[in-house]
């Protein structure tokens, strides 16, 4: 469950950078490239967390995919 929020966390981002880039924002593309970074090394954390950490990151993402679904990005939209 932790890795499929991630996931769909990850996708959200991507999709906004892509937007980012064409819409020219230098500065919104670099804040979602270091919130991208994060995401991919929480998913790298994932692989030897204990159920107590991957318990953390599921609700760090659950709150991060609820502010995402909140500004109304969809991934692959």
């Amino acid at each position: 469950m932790a890795r499929a929020i991630v996931g769909t966390v990850l996708a959200r981002y991507r999709r906004q950078m892509l937007l980012a880039r064409r819409a020219g924002g230098q500065r919104r593309l670099e804040e979602l490239k270091a919130e991208r970074q994060q995401c991919v090394d929480d998913q790298q954390r994932l692989e030897e967390a204990g159920p107590a950490g991957i318990r953390r990151i599921a609700s760090v993402y659950t709150a991060r995919l609820t502010e995402l679904e909140a500004t109304g990005t969809q991934p692959g939209a």
